[in-house]
């Protein structure tokens, strides 16, 4: 017998306000609060790459070692994201290893990004572009809970619901999800927007209904494919007419959501 409902969230952007910070390799510039998605999105064969290790480590280098030397031996670590068109993992690994990029183009985010959200929810990646062979961007993020969220979070679970995270971060960042009551083996680490969308139909064979919470254009099938998908736009992410579309519902903050989960809104 099925279980009643399932509330699959994304991470950055839908339970968490984020900051992020992207170092434009190629022009040297630091550019805030951008949208990755978009970035990887600009052309073909950009994909993000997530490295599954302390972003702190990348401190106990030189900031002139190119990036290859981070990478050296933890290959196995890293993770693809998301991408604008297919790029396999070792040809992405393969760009990585033979980059112009320093490691101190990712130190230079990454500082940026942990004066501003200290605490646990920190990561560090890189975007690549197969065509041009190279790292286009160093990239990191920090964030901290939208308001009310844990309490959010409980009510939801008082209703009965089974609570699901499909995130393109790695479990090494969402380990700090533990500390929102969240169980971890629920929490799904580098899923890209078909895998969102696998998880969400798996789920539909288990439960009665099945609820996608995102915020970008990686939750679009996710949000298609749910009983119910609901975009959120409290990070205010630019979301594209596509995506608005794909939703059922339109929130502008998380604590809407119990309200429409129990049948009120």
């Amino acid at each position: 017998m099925n279980k009643e409902l399932a509330v699959v969230m994304d991470v950055a952007g839908t339970i968490l306000r984020m900051y992020r910070v992207a170092k434009d390799i190629e022009k040297g510039t630091i550019l805030s609060n951008v949208v990755t998605w978009e970035l990887i999105m600009e052309r073909k064969g950009r994909v993000l790459v997530v490295p599954q290790i302390d972003p702190s480590l990348m401190l106990s280098y030189h900031p002139d070692d190119r990036l290859g030397k981070l990478i050296d031996g933890r290959e196995q670590l890293l993770e693809i994201s998301c991408s604008s068109s297919p790029v396999s993992k070792s040809r992405a690994m393969a760009i990585l290893a033979g980059s112009q990029a320093k490691i101190g183009d990712l130190i230079d985010v990454y500082r940026n990004v942990a004066a501003r959200c200290p605490g646990n929810y920190i990561t560090a990646g890189m975007i690549i572009d197969a065509q041009l062979q190279e790292v286009a961007y160093a990239l990191s993020t920090g964030g901290a809970p939208f308001p009310g969220l844990k309490d959010v979070l409980a009510t939801l679970k008082d209703m009965g619901a089974d609570i699901f995270v499909a995130s393109g971060d790695s479990m090494r960042s969402l380990a700090y999800l533990r500390e929102l009551g969240i169980d971890l083996s629920r929490v799904y680490p580098v899923s890209g927007p078909m895998k969102k969308k696998e998880i969400v139909v798996n789920l539909k064979s288990q439960y009665r209904r099945v609820v996608m919470i995102g915020d970008g254009l990686n939750d679009l099938y996710a949000l298609k494919a749910a009983d119910l998908g609901i975009l959120t736009v409290q990070q205010d992410t630019r979301p594209t007419q596509k995506l608005r579309q794909a939703a059922d519902r339109i929130i502008t903050n998380i604590q809407e959501l119990p309200k429409i989960l129990g049948g009120d809104g």
